[in-house]
């Protein structure tokens, strides 16, 4: 069974302490205004602002107390930064499963740093995990892009014990004029129309963010082009539309759909969370996406129809082919032909003189024996 990638993104996202020290104010989230207002530009880079203000791994993941199939070393972790949600970290497979089983799966415990039930004005909701679980061929997006729609999301709070189960749906698509798509393994739609927004908003703002990979620009280096870009990347952000850009559809898309088997209270006392995802049964839904009407059927209707219409058969057609034949070789044939036979009646008239000379020496040598008999 093949596994999905899965990613985890803390709330709240950012060290509000180190925010405020960095940006000397008050700054809960680098969304607001207030931290651009007195952030010192010439003296800190802005990747060391994002950097230092966002959680690591560590502060992520309870020691060691994560893996696939009960083993960390089946799992290729990688981390990359978002706007909205901070720093968020992927968990990818280096396995395929051959069991379906809650063990077998995803388990992974989870680290907080406020209480269970701990709520402030600054945030938007309860402190906990956002939990993302989509296709490993193609990198989290925060953005609502084209391709978005195949990840499945789940929030998790502090203090829980959540198993989730796992269906899989398998699609292959036919590359047509209309719709291509790429069936390159490594090709990612989702990337493909986040690195088309990045491209756009450092052309509109004249700059880019940490969070921007893959754009040649350079950063922004005050406060108006800073506020100016995260405008118009909030723009993006909360658009309910999917951003559309000209990429390609993945010709095999992968599909899974999620379902909380279990939902309780931890009761740890502590702030941690469990959290299990896992196939329940090995039944996968392939859905492959054929031609309806392909040459081959054509070609045959074509036949058919001809010798619906013309009354053709195979015999028919041989017989006129052979007349075609010779309506147009027929000349070159009996000339051909011609010549066969009269080198066939040369040869006749030379073989009955070759017999007619062979009886006359025979007659005279008999003649001859006679007269020597009569001597006698």
């Amino acid at each position: 069974m093949e596994m999905p990638a899965v990613t985890i993104c803390r709330d709240p996202p950012y060290k509000e302490d180190v925010l405020n020290n960095l940006s000397r104010g008050e700054c809960p989230h680098p969304k607001y205004v207030t931290c651009w207002n007195k952030y010192p530009f010439n003296e800190l880079e802005i990747d060391e602002f994002f950097k230092n203000s966002t959680f690591d791994f560590e502060e992520t993941f309870l020691g060691e107390q994560y893996g696939l199939d009960g083993l960390a070393e089946n799992l290729e972790i990688t981390s990359r930064l978002h706007f909205y949600l901070g720093r968020c970290f992927t968990l990818k497979p280096k396995v395929e499963l051959k069991r379906t089983t809650r063990t077998s799966g995803y388990s992974l415990m989870l680290t907080h740093h406020i209480n269970s039930g701990t709520n402030t004005d600054m945030m938007e909701e309860n402190p906990g995990w956002h939990i993302y679980i989509h296709d490993y061929r193609h990198n989290f997006t925060e953005l609502n892009v084209k391709g978005s729609a195949r990840t499945e999301y789940i929030f998790a709070e502090i203090d829980e014990d959540i198993e989730i189960k796992l269906q899989s749906q398998q699609f292959k698509n036919i590359e047509s004029r209309d719709a291509p798509c790429s069936s390159s393994i490594n090709y990612s739609d989702m990337e493909c129309a986040e690195l088309c927004v990045f491209q756009d908003l450092a052309t509109e703002s004249n700059c880019t963010g940490p969070w921007m990979n893959g754009v040649a620009q350079n950063p922004c280096n005050n406060s108006k082009s800073m506020r100016n870009l995260i405008k118009n990347y909030g723009v993006y952000y909360d658009s309910e539309e999917d951003i559309e850009c000209d990429c390609k559809r993945p010709c095999d898309a992968r599909i899974y759909s999620t379902f909380i088997q279990s939902r309780k209270t931890l009761h740890s006392g502590q702030r941690y969370t469990q959290i299990w995802v896992y196939y329940s049964t090995k039944l996968v839904t392939m859905i492959e996406e054929r031609l309806s009407y392909d040459t081959t059927q054509f070609i045959a209707d074509i036949g058919g129809s001809l010798g619906f219409l013309l009354g053709l058969s195979v015999l028919g057609l041989i017989g006129i082919l052979e007349h075609l034949t010779l309506f147009f070789c027929g000349g070159l044939i009996k000339k051909q032909l011609k010549h066969e036979k009269q080198l066939q009646d040369e040869a006749e008239r030379q073989s009955q003189r070759s017999d007619t000379t062979d009886t006359t020496l025979d007659m005279s040598t008999i003649s001859k024996d006679n007269e020597k008999c009569m001597k006698f």
